[in-house]
């Protein structure tokens, strides 16, 4: 089953539809739009039982959200790339390769700090956005010791893998390299391009051949750690899915 089946998204969608959609067609288009995915929220007061419903719901979908856009990141991976006259196809794979899965590796890694916002909303700890970290939400004496905090736990080992190359590319400008050892033929060839070695088509075709298998490698990776971290994402839910029918039990 994947994340956006799982029944914790469809009881908070079911749940809050019946007051915030009408809510949204007396509105306009803008205002419609900040209510679902903006960071303001509605222009009416909530009461404790929407404004918590609202909470768990954007969490949520906002959960959902990155792993289609990993989907989505892997799609693109797969197309081909067009060249212009006299380009090396193997060279603008190769830069393919590495714009897309730099864009990977931060979606992938982010799934930690929305699951924790999604925890901190379900159990209505009532953290700050800001200050919503794996310690302010794994060490609160609801989730310290439980299942919850277990699963947490994991999902932070899980995502530690893309932590430094993220960490590197958004604060010093680095690139994230690929975890998959280039053919040396590639780094030749691409090298050659860089400095204007003008190639025969017999090499070209040679580069364009092994990039392209390097990018099946790349996939089965990339597509392995994502049934890996899905699979985790929906233990989570699991595990809120309980507390967030016992929680609005309260405000009923």
């Amino acid at each position: 089953m994947a994340v956006r089946e799982h029944q914790l998204f469809n009881e908070l969608f079911e749940n809050v539809k019946p007051w915030v959609f009408p809510e949204i067609e007396k509105r306009t288009e803008q205002e419609g739009y900040q209510v679902m995915f903006g960071p303001n929220k509605l222009a009416f007061e909530f009461s404790p039982k929407q404004n918590y419903e609202y909470n768990s719901l954007r969490w949520c979908t906002n959960l959902i959200g990155v792993f289609d856009r990993l989907e989505n990141i892997r799609n693109m991976t797969r197309r081909s790339v067009y060249r212009k006259k006299n380009e090396d196809k193997s060279a603008l794979l190769q830069e393919w390769l590495t714009y897309n899965y730099e864009h990977y590796a931060i979606a992938y890694q982010g799934i930690l700090d929305i699951a924790l916002l999604l925890t901190n909303a379900v159990f209505d700890m009532g953290n700050p956005y800001d200050k919503c970290s794996y310690s302010t939400v794994c060490y609160n004496t609801r989730i310290a010791g439980t299942e919850v905090g277990a699963i947490l736990k994991k999902l932070s080992e899980t995502v530690r893998k893309h932590r430094e190359g993220k960490n590197l590319l958004v604060h010093r400008g680095e690139r994230i390299k690929l975890p998959i050892q280039m053919p040396s033929e590639v780094d030749l060839l691409y090298t050659a391009i860089r400095v204007g070695i003008k190639l025969e088509d017999e090499l070209r075709l040679l580069g364009e051949f092994l990039m392209i298998h390097t990018r099946e490698d790349l996939l089965a990776i990339m597509d392995k750690e994502c049934k890996q971290i899905e699979s985790q994402s929906e233990k989570l839910l699991d595990k809120l899915l309980p507390v967030y029918r016992r929680m609005r039990s309260f405000y009923s």
